[in-house]
């Protein structure tokens, strides 16, 4: 029996099998393919999805970036993607 007050021990978070340094969650992307037509999609097949997604998104943002650089900010707007 365990004693009141007592923390539970945290848990350990597992290593994930990723090759990604970015962390986009599976779930809203198996839900966002399911409601764009997809009736089933893998798990290898989401797992493409989210590789491409995030490739994407590193992409924007690296413009965005930069276009910001250009006028001399550090902080990214959405004139900058905008302007990717």
């Amino acid at each position: 029996m365990k004693k009141k007050g007592t923390p539970s021990p945290a848990k350990k978070r597992t290593k994930s099998s990723r090759s990604s340094p970015f962390d986009l969650p599976i779930a809203p992307v198996m839900r966002i393919a399911k409601n764009s037509g997809a009736e089933r999609i893998s798990m290898d097949g989401t797992k493409a999805i989210v590789a491409r997604t995030e490739m994407y998104i590193a992409s924007v943002a690296r413009g965005a970036a930069d276009a910001a650089a250009s006028e001399g900010r550090k902080t990214i707007r959405a004139e900058d993607i905008q302007k990717y």
